[in-house]
């Protein structure tokens, strides 16, 4: 028996053999399909589609053979290998190579093998689409062009196969970068909001403090001891200023949390527009800029995330809030919330001069900013747009002159 010379190229072949990661795989309809093909078409009780592992050959696809893989040194394919065409031996018998080949002399009694290459785009031969037969036969020419066909659309599967497994590893490569991005411009959100919160703090803090000192002073017998109504007024004070501080910080646990994979949820829109506000809305003050806030008296609920509505409002507010800091006369953003039609649509509108008509329809792309180099990333209405319809909801710009006006409307 001869056993079949290890390819020159045997490391660049197995690497190609292992790029398909179909080694062990189970059966696959498209698979079978094709070697019964060539069953039928080769008149043949035998097929397989056979890869030539390191030390063995290894059956993808079989028709009438129980065994899953032999021993490479006694296979038919690691000679088909070698070869440049169908690799044909018609009766085993009479060939030096084969005639004391265990499969031969064993089951399945080998007599009839035909072999077409599966090559890979590069050249590799990893494998066989064979036909075999316990009797001895013939290949008309026809016949092997037929299975050097399906040899082909074998390899053509592998490498769909590939190719898909590809693109779902970089669909979630994308994902994770899109979730990096989301993170990035939540923080970046957040580090912008940093002063205006302090501000938003420290403005309470600094009533509770004073209203506190009233009151001990108070019951120490200084000025307004003893008159019940000054001291109810200090402790009415005390607890708007408690307020105040909780619903900053409830505005910084709805935006804060991570919510991506989170289902849509009934919630307030209106109740998700002020904890954004809470957010921002000293800052715009210490700013001089001017909040108007215009919502529905009635609850609208819509299914939501929260954090990712309050994400969209806060980027929106701060693109507001950069374009008006720098113009003269009045500054001003206003938010609203109402209806169009069955619709909700919240509005967030400003003061500024508007986005130019030649920019309206850039301002959505990736990376596309008008601040100046530094400032911004040129991310937050392109990951705002993406959040607005993972929240089944279309944020666009309102075209118009003299302000920019921007809309979410929810389905």
């Amino acid at each position: 028996m001869q056993k079949p010379e290890t390819p020159t190229h045997e490391r660049k072949r197995l690497e190609s053999l292992y790029d398909y990661e179909v080694l062990e795989t189970p059966p696959e309809p498209e698979f079978d399909a094709l070697t019964e093909l060539a069953s039928v078409i080769c008149g043949t009780p035998i097929a397989l589609i056979s890869l030539v592992d390191r030390d063995r050959q290894w059956f993808k696809s079989k028709v009438g053979l129980d065994a899953n893989e032999t021993h490479r040194d006694v296979s038919f394919c690691g000679h088909a290998i070698l070869e440049t065409g169908v690799f044909v031996v018609e009766d085993a018998r009479e060939d030096s190579r084969f005639f004391d080949n265990p499969l031969v002399t064993g089951n399945p009694l080998i007599r009839f093998y035909a072999g077409a290459q599966l090559r890979t785009p590069t050249g590799e031969a990893i494998g066989t689409l064979c036909v075999l037969d316990s009797k001895p036969k013939e290949l008309s020419e026809e016949k092997r062009k037929a299975l050097a066909t399906l040899a082909n659309m074998v390899i053509a599967q592998f490498e769909l196969k590939k190719r898909n497994r590809q693109l779902t590893e970089a669909l979630e490569l994308i994902e994770g970068q899109k979730l990096t991005l989301l993170h990035q411009s939540k923080m970046s959100a957040l580090g912008e909001m940093a002063g205006g919160i302090a501000h938003e703090i420290n403005n309470p803090l600094a009533i509770i403090a004073g209203y506190t000192h009233r009151i001990e002073a108070m019951a120490n017998g200084g000025s307004g001891s003893g008159d019940p109504s000054k001291i109810q007024h200090s402790i009415e004070g005390i607890k708007k200023s408690v307020d105040r501080i909780s619903g900053i910080i409830k505005g910084l646990q709805t935006f804060s949390r991570d919510s991506n994979s989170d289902p849509l949820i009934a919630h307030d829109l209106g109740a998700i527009i002020r904890d954004s506000l809470e957010l921002c809305q000293e800052g715009l003050r210490t700013k001089n800029i001017e909040l108007q806030v215009a919502l529905s008296e009635e609850p609208i609920t819509i299914d939501c995330r929260p954090s990712q509505i309050s994400q969209i409002i806060l980027n929106l507010l701060h693109n507001a809030r950069d374009a008006i800091l720098s113009i003269p006369g009045e500054k001003w953003i206003s938010v609203s919330l109402n209806r169009s039609g069955p619709h909700p649509v919240i509005t967030i509108e400003d003061s500024g001069p508007g986005v130019p008509e030649a920019l309206q329809l850039k301002i959505f792309q990736p990376f596309f900013t008008t601040k100046e180099p530094g400032r911004g990333t040129g991310l937050g209405l392109s990951i705002s747009s993406s959040l607005a319809a993972s929240n089944r909801a279309e944020l666009r710009l309102v075209p118009g002159k003299g302000s920019s006006r921007f809309e979410i409307e929810f389905h």
